[in-house]
């Protein structure tokens, strides 16, 4: 590679483009205006503006997908934060320098409505009325929004409802859908874990009620384990936790109908009566494939994990539970307004007695929050400090309203807001320092919003000295609208992914 710090995106001097707003469209849904409001344009810029200091050992790429609908939606009044499409922004850190970029993930779908000009997908979380569709065109919409990570040299964007997207790392530029190599075939999961022990990445689909478990070699990007089991109910099942032995999964009443969204009709439904024993673990042996269940009761959800290890005889599960989600199955023709079914969660414990099944809970801090996340090289194992975005208030314009962070030792929560009134902030990416000696030895990297600007900055944290005013702030040229997940890739990773691009040809 050449030696310039910069290589990622080249050093250039001037002015950068004067920011291009958001769309405005006159509506006052939530999901449409303030921090979730869209920005109309691609952006990049060089050496941005920075308040403090970036460490010199931080050397990567932030790589982040937003939630960001590029036509205005058919039902404004419906239109639901998880509908918007996938907007990847990248954030280059090198030598105490940050350069950007942003680019629409070109899904076929988004294609159609680009030639339309309008949108002609209608909504699958609240239903809505669809347009035509042209010859040919897909079914259903892939709104390529979920998450965003390295993977087999490619940036990968996933979606839980289709295949993921393959980007160029560098340019950001849209290669196609992406399989594993044929490994799978209709869709998976957002979320993946990496196994720290082989760096092969795990992860999941479902589809109905099926759920198929996979393991993809880091080496040759092949599937190499799967492994399918019914649940029973088609439950929306967005995350799931890895623990040396197992893969666990949460049986909750909330549910992803794909009956209804071909019928234009809400398709997240809540049902209670789904489920006869209420909520319920299963655990997949990720080495014999033996399934078993494990009754909690209760009538409420699972959102996103910490982590899960084995203690002592026991499985523990960290992660957050919520009162409900989705739209009553009995009222399914006036669905309720998006913060009615999606209140704020709570960080909780699971335990699975694995020697008689017995599976227990309890709440382990009463801060309302979400987005937990961990250093990731503790995934499967003993960790004790988790990292989410508190949620401690309903405010008319955001979702978030803090960084936290728990010591399940202490059992105790630290939180912070943002400087001069920064606010909105985005799930956390925690990055190890270079020879770290702990566990909590790095840097917490969040989006957060300027009401003041109307734009985005990058904040990094101390993880382990967690202080409102952040090591450095670094100033973005547009707003990253509030999305949902993202991932760190050190400049080793990085270089290589961007080095096979560049001698493919790509």
């Amino acid at each position: 590679m050449p030696p310039n710090p910069m290589t990622v995106v080249p050093r250039r001097t001037g002015r950068t483009p004067a920011p291009a707003p958001g769309a405005g469209w006159p509506t006052d849904n939530k999901f449409l205006n303030g921090p979730f409001a869209p920005w109309t344009e691609e952006n990049e810029a060089y050496d941005l503006e920075v308040d403090g200091e970036i460490p010199a050992d931080l050397a990567g790429a932030l790589f982040r997908v937003s939630s960001n609908p590029r036509f205005q939606p058919r039902n404004t009044d419906r239109y639901h934060w998880w509908e918007g499409d996938g907007m990847v922004c990248g954030i280059y850190l090198r030598e105490g320098r940050a350069a950007y970029r942003t680019r629409w993930v070109e899904t076929d779908s988004m294609k159609v409505e680009v030639e339309a000009g309008e949108a002609v997908y209608s909504g699958f979380v609240n239903g809505g009325t669809p347009g035509r569709l042209p010859e040919g065109a897909p079914p259903a919409k892939n709104v390529a929004n979920i998450n965003a990570g390295l993977f087999d040299d490619h940036l990968i964007v996933y979606y839980d409802g289709g295949l993921p997207h393959a980007l160029d790392p560098e340019t950001l530029r849209t290669l196609g859908t992406y399989d594993f190599h044929g490994g799978i075939d209709v869709l998976c999961t957002g979320h993946y874990k990496t196994d720290p022990d082989t760096g092969d990445m795990l992860f999941f689909a479902a589809t109905g009620p099926v759920v198929t478990w996979y393991r993809a070699d880091v080496k040759t990007a092949e599937i190499i384990d799967s492994h399918s089991f019914d649940i029973g109910v088609p439950v929306l099942m967005h995350d799931f936790a890895v623990s040396d032995t197992y893969a666990v999964f949460f049986v909750t009443p909330a549910q992803f109908r794909l009956d209804m969204v071909v019928q234009s009709r809400p398709g997240v439904v809540w049902d209670e009566n789904s489920l006869e024993h209420g909520v319920q673990i299963v655990l997949m042996n990720r080495h014999t494939h033996e399934v078993t269940w494990h009754e909690l009761g209760g009538h409420w959800a699972n959102t996103h994990f910490f982590n899960a290890y084995e203690q002592d005889g026991e499985l523990i599960v960290d992660g957050h539970r919520i009162s409900r989600l989705g739209n009553p199955a009995d009222r399914l023709s006036t669905p309720l307004g998006s913060h009615e079914w999606f209140p704020p969660a709570q960080p909780y414990r699971w335990r699975v007695d694995l020697a008689t099944g017995r599976a227990s809970e309890e709440m382990i801090s009463g801060i309302f929050g979400e987005f937990p996340k961990i250093n990731d090289a503790y995934t499967g194992r003993p960790h004790r400090y988790g990292y989410f975005v508190t949620t401690r208030g309903l405010a008319h314009d955001t979702m978030s309203d803090g960084l936290a962070r728990h010591d399940y030792l202490l059992d105790h929560t630290t939180v912070v807001e943002g400087p001069d009134g920064l606010t909105s902030p985005s799930e956390p990416a925690f990055v190890a320092r270079e020879n770290a000696r702990s566990e909590d030895d790095g840097y917490l990297l969040t989006l957060w919003w300027n009401r003041t600007t109307d734009l985005s900055e990058l904040l990094i944290h101390d993880a382990a000295d967690l202080r409102r005013t952040p090591l450095a702030r670094v100033k973005l040229p547009s707003r990253v609208p509030f999305g949902f997940h993202g991932s760190w890739a050190d400049h080793l990773t990085l270089d290589r992914a961007i080095a096979a691009h560049r001698d493919d040809g790509r």
